[in-house]
This record gives structure tokens, sequence and C-alpha cells, in this order.
């Protein structure tokens, strides 16, 4: 079969929008022509995951045969990384720009891994040497940074940029490493002691090793570490309690006077639920420090189950620079008037969970008008509203006149939780708080004030994704959980017409379901 009648540069350009990588390899299989321009797409960005198991045949990688034997199977996930190290495939080198190492799940992949990626093996640093136009490296599992893989990175001509997105508190921190440019880190601030394993287990050194958050190493060790994601998890739980010290440590920042920040662009904190001093070791002691230090900042985002006693720290920070492109805040929440101090935010989510004891806080007609004139670029907006048995006209009305760039906007309604009395009624009173017709209601005002627009989309929810007890919820907990909604809404197509709305299956009903 011949290609259409259509310069090559035209075809390039049409491939690089195909959806999928199925789509790129289906098109090298039409003729010569598509093959020679779409190879290079295909291969220039390069994944490696995890082979899946169907009954007792192994895929390699999608698309890709299937194979029978052991021997097969356990070089499943390297059958495109020996296709790349062939010394006859020069051509297909060059055209590699990143590879990235998918998140492993199956323990018998992520054995046969390191195993290949450590020495004698050192199947990675072989392979950076061998890509002459390699740019970036993804590895979004926790997987061994040998020094042979150091000095590969260190000298190679392009200067190509690590992402370590899957670590798990043992990040090698014992060399620096210029060339790590974004950092993931996930610490169980109650991991049980690892047990003890032989230094020949095929994990590596991964098991053996006590998680530990030390913030300042990572500066020392990734001076021009451009995004950092720090989340401390509270794992341990369930119905019985105690149990020995966890081995973790999470160490206070300490930096010296003349020490600097890395150039940071994006910071996200997620703590939750912290306890006790643990707040004041790391988030609120890394704002203090970083007020001043980080003043190229696009993207930041805090999250945690604790509310904020005081909002000074955080409030601090969010003044001291204004280049803040998205904010997302859930848990702690800043004051508005560091919410508006940044300009060009383009994104805002603020969320206040509901409490028991007490009503939540949100933005009432004055702030939102504050907010939509201060920050005129939004284009996605996230804030709570608490109708209490109506919605309030005034606030729908200031929010469908204003924000006159905004594509997408989602309210969090509240179930009036602090009012709530007796199990047996809460089931009825927070089943009735959004219904398909009071998000109808919604959206007939909304759209009437609104008129024509570049609004996307409307997403009206109810329920909890931050909530976490060490034993058993509260009863209203379990209510609120039960009777999660999620509405989408969409302009009317025509005038006169409805707005559209479409139910989502909530992931409770979901689980209930399967």
């Amino acid at each position: 079969m011949g290609a259409p009648n259509m310069i090559p540069e035209i075809w390039s350009l049409v491939f690089q929008f195909l959806a999928t990588r199925n789509d790129l390899r289906n098109v090298c299989s039409v003729c010569r022509l598509f093959d020679a321009i779409a190879t290079p797409l295909l291969y220039r960005s390069l994944i490696f995951r995890d082979s899946p198991i169907d009954g007792r045949h192994w895929s390699k990688l999608p698309g890709d045969e299937e194979v029978e034997t052991q021997d097969e199977a356990d070089n499943g996930p390297f059958g495109l990384l020996c296709r790349l190290l062939d010394d006859r495939n020069d051509i297909l080198r060059a055209f590699v720009r990143e590879i990235i190492f998918d998140e492993l799940k199956d323990m018998r992949t992520v054995d046969r891994v390191w195993r290949k990626l450590q020495p004698p093996n050192d199947v990675l640093a072989t392979l950076v040497n061998r890509l002459p136009n390699l740019e970036a490296i993804v590895l979004q599992s926790k997987l061994p940074i040998t020094d042979s893989f150091v000095n590969a990175l260190l000298s190679h001509k392009k200067s190509p940029k690590l992402h370590l997105l899957g670590e798990d508190g043992r990040t090698r921190v014992d060399v620096k490493m210029p060339f790590v440019q974004k950092l993931h880190t996930s610490v169980n601030a109650q991991a049980r002691a690892p047990r003890p394993r032989p230094e020949t287990d095929r994990s590596g050194v991964r098991a053996g090793e006590p998680q530990r958050l030390a913030l300042h190493e990572f500066f020392n060790a990734f001076p021009n570490l451009e995004e950092l994601s720090v989340c401390i998890n509270w794992l341990r739980g369930g119905c019985v309690m105690g149990g020995p010290p966890s081995p973790t440590r999470i160490l206070e920042l300490v930096l010296s006077e003349e020490a600097t920040f890395p150039p940071l662009q994006s910071l996200s904190l997620s703590g939750y639920p912290v306890q006790g001093d643990e707040v004041a070791l790391w988030r609120d002691r890394i704002l203090e420090l970083a007020t001043r230090k980080v003043v190229n900042l696009k993207e930041f985002q805090i999250t945690s189950y604790n509310r904020l006693s005081s909002s000074a720290a955080l409030d601090a920070f969010l003044c001291s620079f204004d280049t803040l492109e998205s904010l997302t805040a859930k848990g702690a929440v800043p004051s508005l008037t560091s919410v508006i101090h940044q300009s060009n935010l383009k994104h805002i989510c603020l969320h206040t969970i509901e409490e028991p004891d007490r009503e939540r806080e949100t933005l009432d007609v004055e702030q939102i008008k504050d907010l939509n004139q201060h920050c005129p670029k939004l284009t996605t907006l996230e804030i709570d509203l608490d109708p209490n048995g109506t919605w309030p006209d005034d606030i729908v009305s200031v929010i469908a006149t204003g924000f006159k760039n905004l594509r997408r906007l989602s309210i969090h309604v509240g179930l009036g939780i602090a009012h709530a009395e007796a199990y047996h009624s809460m089931e009825e009173e927070f089943a009735q708080v959004l219904t398909k017709s009071k998000a109808q209601g919604f959206a007939k005002r909304f759209f009437e004030l609104r008129g024509p627009s570049v609004l996307e989309m409307i997403t009206l929810k109810t329920g909890e994704d931050l909530r976490w007890f060490p034993q058993w919820h509260p009863e209203y907990a379990i209510a609120e959980e039960y009777c999660t909604k999620i509405f989408e809404i969409y302009s009317p197509l025509e005038d006169k017409h409805e707005p559209r709305l479409n139910e989502l299956e909530s992931d409770y009903t979901r689980l209930i379901r399967g």
C-alpha cells in the first residue's frame, strides 16, 4: 500500500498528534515511507514497564509478541533494551531522547530489573553511554543509582536530566548529582523496622534500610533541583495499635545563613496526617527557611489533614514572591491576602476539610470579588461552598458574572457535618444536600447569569478524600463516604436549552459494586 500524496514534513506533523504509541506502531507497518517518518517519533520517548501475565503467557511490551518459556519471560521486559544495545542499531539509538521506567508492581519484575541494573551488569549506565541524544531519564519506581550510572550521566555530552519520581525515603545522597531535576519521595512515618536480609538479596540494599527524610541532604546532593514533592504518610493503623517504635527518621531542616535553596519551580508538601512535633520539623520549618530564598516558584501544593493553628508561616512564604501560576492548598489553607498577592495565578484550589466540632470557613462574596479582581488570569478554580439547604444566590452570582477566563470550576459542597446529630439521620440528611435536581437548579441559575463564555465544565461534589483515622471511622465519616456525589455540568448547546448534567460514580460506589 502506498502513502497518500503529501510531503513527509506534513505526515510527520500529523503523526505527532496520534493518540497512542500503538497508533504509531501501526503507522510504521503501512509502507516504507510511513515507517521512515514514524519510527523516529516512536523511539523518541521509550517506556519500560511490567510484563503482564496472562495465564502461562507473558507479554513483553504492549503490542509485542507473547512468550512462553521461562528464559523468554525473564528477559521479557528487556526485549527493547536488548534491541537498543545491539551494535546494529545505531540509527535507532540516535532517535532516543527520553527513557521512562514505569512503576513496577510485579515483584518478579522488580527483582529482574534490579539484577540487570546493579553491578556487574549495570545495564542502565551502558545504555546512557550508547544513547548520543538522550535528554532525560524518568524513574517512576525506586531503582539503583550506581556509581557507573552517575558517571555516565555526568560525562554525557547532552547533559541528560534525571527525574526520580518513585523514591521511598531511601534516596542515595552521598554523591552530588547536579543532573537530578525532579524528586518525588514518600516516607512512611510509622514504618516498622525492615526485616534483616542477606547482602545478596535480589532487591539490593533497599529492604534493609530504614526510611529517612532529611531535606538538607537532598539540597546538597541535588543542587539543580527544580521540582520537589515530599509526602509523609502514616500508614500503620487498624484495630491493633502500638508495637515497637518506628525506625523512620524525619529530621529538622537546618541550613546555614550562606546556604541556598535549589532553583525550585514546583514544590509539593503533603503530610497527612503528621503527628505532634513532626509538623514543626518539616512543614513549618521548610516554609520558614524558604521564605525569600525560593523566588521563582511556579507551582505550590500543600496538603494536610491537620488544620493550621496559624497560617502565619504559610502566608509569609506566599507573600515573599509573586511568580506562582498554580496554588493547591488542601487542609492547610492560607489567608486570602497571601493568595491574591499572587496575581499570575492560573489555577487555584482552596479546600478546608469539614469537621464535626466547628463550622468550616469558606469564601464570602467580598473575598470572591477580591479573588476575581486580583487574579484575572485564572482558568481553573476549586473552592468550598456550604449551602445550608439552599444555594446562596449572592455567591453563585458573583462567581458566574466574574472570572472571564475561567474554563473549569469545581465546588466542594459541604454536608453540614458540624450540625449532624444521630447517625440514623445523617445518611438521610447528607443524601439530600446534593441531588440531581439541586445540581440542575445550580446549573440553570449559573448559566443564566453567566451567558456565553469559555467555561468548559463545572464540577459539584461532596465527600472527602483526605480523611484518615488510626482505627475505626466515626459515624459521620461513614455517612459522608456513603453519600459521596459527583456531578459534571456542561453549558447548554444552544439558547433556551438546559445545561447538560452527568453524574459520575464515586470510588465508594464503585468499590461496593465491584
